[in-house]
């Protein structure tokens, strides 16, 4: 059944029911443009389930990896699925027929941590020893490879221009990467604490970085040499992020709280929802921003109503305040028909054989929330970084090339690519004598005192 959450009378909102899993749920993902949601679980096996209002329904599962499955993520036209896996493996998989169309058993030297699609042919990947690798799918091999960081990338975010690649890293700092150059841009200061999560807001103007110690980073767009900003006030990590409007992200912490935040003026706007004590590990945001999924170590993905965030106003004037007590988001006014005209073409067709909340503390912010000018003053921002480094910074007239020209060369001749392909095939034997319990939790993940990632 599904749940509706009354506010008044005949104003209510209805959400799809919970997707409950027999095993930990590491990864969600929203299809484009159907009504569809794939999980990555702890066992390996990616599900794919259509959600509306009335029932869930899982469409098919996919059985292709050996190991957890930490990433999934869909092609941009929605035709493909995107798996990666502790078993070092990326996969693409046709939605419709459940068939591996791609394989690469070693993309990376080291268990695959998250990916990225940045386009109908390009998709980035980061492991746990801090390895970068973007893909040109239609090649099919990596064109760029750079491990510039020491510890297992978090998080990948990029610009609306598909210009920069931004990756956060367990080490503590953020790095750049020029997509078109292949190469290093900057890489900020190291924060002294794990940066977990990341996301572009404010017309592209800020950069947010969630962290191990429960603080947001803010960066310049263009500055990332040093932060601009820090508001903290979650009292455990900000394991991820996801933009809900220009001004307003919704974050998920280890301590199973998922609360709205407004941006500059950053003000905690309330609790958007909760997975009672248990860490969330992902929140993903529906194609019409209308509605975001989590999932957590309680075994289930929960869906959400947002919409109505961008109605909360925020009063600038006056000071944030301590608040034991914070506002309550998840009973709001919407519409009964929310998924009327949302993706009335699904065809996938379900498989024959399936298996079918917390308290909190909100912080004050020790930054000035008032003027983002004042904010700039402080911030380092990579003034001390080379020469070289500040020209890889593109104008738009340099940069200008359409993504989807033929103008990456070879891995061969890319000066940022190695001899990726007998190094990733070392450790095979290795890999197949790990003796490992995929369900132990603390076994499972990088050596990381706040990463959630299975």
């Amino acid at each position: 059944m599904a749940e509706v959450h009354e506010e008044s009378g005949d104003d209510r909102v209805r959400i799809p029911a919970d997707i409950t899993f027999d095993d930990l749920v590491v990864d969600i993902n929203f299809h484009p443009s159907k009504p569809l949601i794939a999980a990555g679980l702890i066992t390996g096996e990616v599900t794919l389930h259509s959600y509306a209002s009335s029932a869930n329904t899982l469409v098919r599962t996919f059985k292709h990896h050996k190991k957890a499955t930490r990433a999934v993520a869909f092609s941009k036209d929605g035709n493909s699925l995107l798996t990666c896996s502790k078993d070092r493996s990326l996969q693409v998989v046709d939605v419709e027929t459940g068939k591996v169309s791609q394989s690469f058993p070693q993309a990376h030297p080291s268990p695959v941590y998250c990916q990225l699609v940045i386009s109908d042919r390009l998709m980035a990947t980061g492991d746990d020893d801090g390895n970068v690798k973007l893909w040109d799918l239609r090649k099919g091999h990596p064109i760029m490879e750079l491990q510039e960081n020491q510890d297992f990338i978090s998080d990948m975010a990029v610009d609306e221009e598909k210009r920069f690649l931004l990756a956060t890293s367990g080490d503590g700092t953020m790095t750049t990467f020029n997509i078109r150059r292949r190469k290093k841009v900057m890489q900020s200061e190291n924060m002294e604490d794990e940066m977990l999560s990341v996301a572009i807001v404010k017309d592209g103007s800020k950069v947010i970085c969630g962290t191990g110690e429960g603080a947001l980073n803010f960066f310049n767009w263009e500055e990332f040499g040093n932060i601009s900003d820090r508001f903290p006030g979650h009292p455990m990590s900000v394991d991820c992020i996801v933009p809900v409007t220009e001004n307003i992200v919704c974050t998920g912490s280890m301590d199973g709280v998922i609360r709205a935040v407004n941006i500059l003026p950053n003000r905690f706007m309330g609790v958007v929802g909760e997975h009672e004590e248990f860490p969330i590990e992902q929140i993903r945001i529906t194609p019409n921003s209308e509605m975001i999924a989590s999932c957590s170590h309680d075994q289930k993905i929960k869906f959400w109503h947002v919409a109505h965030l961008e109605k909360e106003t925020i009063d600038a004037s006056k000071k944030a305040k301590r608040d034991n007590k914070p506002k309550n988001l998840k009973k709001t006014a919407g519409q009964e028909d929310f998924f009327a005209d949302f993706g009335k073409d699904l065809e996938v067709k379900p498989a024959t054989e399936s298996e079918e909340g917390s308290s909190e503390e909100e912080g004050d912010s020790d930054s000035n929330n008032e003027e983002e000018s004042g904010n700039e003053e402080d911030a380092d921002n990579g003034n001390d970084s080379d020469s070289e480094e500040s020209d890889d910074f593109l104008s738009e007239e340099e940069d200008s090339e359409d993504l989807d020209e033929d103008d990456f060369d070879s891995a061969e001749d890319s000066d940022s690519n190695s001899d990726s392909e007998s190094e990733e095939r070392t450790g095979d034997d290795d890999d197949e004598k790990e003796d490992e319990n995929e369900k132990d939790v603390a076994n499972d993940k990088p050596d990381s005192d706040s990463s959630g990632k299975q």
